[in-house]
């Protein structure tokens, strides 16, 4: 490795976590915001939102002292969207199965150990807040075993054993045999789900679907309290299927 890739590394990190953060407030931010909410030193950040200005994906306003993404930013992905077909986008489809859950809803993909929350649309009724970027481990999840389902067990097992060892409390690891057995009931019904294994008093269901650029698997989730949860499971399962449905369908 080259003594500059890490600096490059940590720059990308940073451009990419700004552009979540955008994402997230939906709002102009300065460089003391920028600062705080990617922990970062405020000249690291000054320099940061400066030179993406200067490329043309941030705009900044003299009399606020705020940066914004640019037209440029937005246009970035209008590609992609288009691939998700005219009916709706992938964001729509997510708002239309929130609506119909009344709970939060999520998409992930895995990175590592973990799923990772790509795109969320929290409920009003306290429980399960979810930010885009979020890790969560790829056997306590139901986004997790819901991607993990569909490796081989000789895959599973690897990812069982890195899973174990980057844990970060006891409770977080899993014994293979057991795991196995969820893996088993996962692939049998078409969906996983969570009962407090990764908060108490939480839980979720989850699929996943095709995606319709590359081969990497997406999973579709959602959830909430457990009082609401077991409720709604009939609906949530149905609202899941359908959005499942509707991208083999459009990618198939």
């Amino acid at each position: 490795m080259s003594a500059t890739q890490p600096r490059s590394i940590k720059s990308a990190e940073r451009t990419l976590a700004l552009l979540e953060l955008f994402s997230k407030v939906q709002a102009p931010l300065t460089v003391g915001e920028v600062s705080r909410e990617l922990a970062i030193p405020q000249p690291s950040a000054s320099m940061l939102v400066r030179n993406l200005a200067h490329l043309g994906y941030l705009e900044y306003d003299r009399s606020l002292r705020t940066f914004s993404p640019s037209i440029r930013v937005a246009l970035l992905g209008n590609w992609i969207d288009r691939r998700f077909g005219q009916a709706h986008s992938l964001q729509q489809r997510l708002d239309v199965l929130q609506r119909r859950v009344k709970l939060t809803a999520y998409i992930a993909i895995q990175n590592g150990p973990h799923a990772q929350y790509v795109m969320s649309q929290e409920s009003r009724e306290a429980g399960l807040n979810i930010a885009s970027g979020q890790y969560r481990s790829l056997t306590c999840s139901a986004p997790g075993r819901a991607l993990m389902a569909l490796k081989s067990d000789l895959e599973i097992a690897a990812w069982v054993k890195r899973c174990n060892a980057e844990a970060t409390e006891d409770r977080f690891k899993v014994k293979l045999r057991d795991f196995m057995k969820l893996i088993e009931n996962t692939r049998r019904r078409g969906y996983s789900e969570t009962d407090g294994d990764q908060t108490p008093g939480l839980g979720a269901y989850a699929v996943t679907f095709p995606s319709p650029l590359g081969d990497m698997p997406l999973a579709v989730g959602a959830g909430g309290p457990m009082r609401f949860v077991d409720k709604r499971r009939d609906v949530i399962l149905a609202g899941l299927m359908e959005f499942r449905d509707a991208f083999v369908r459009q990618v198939g």
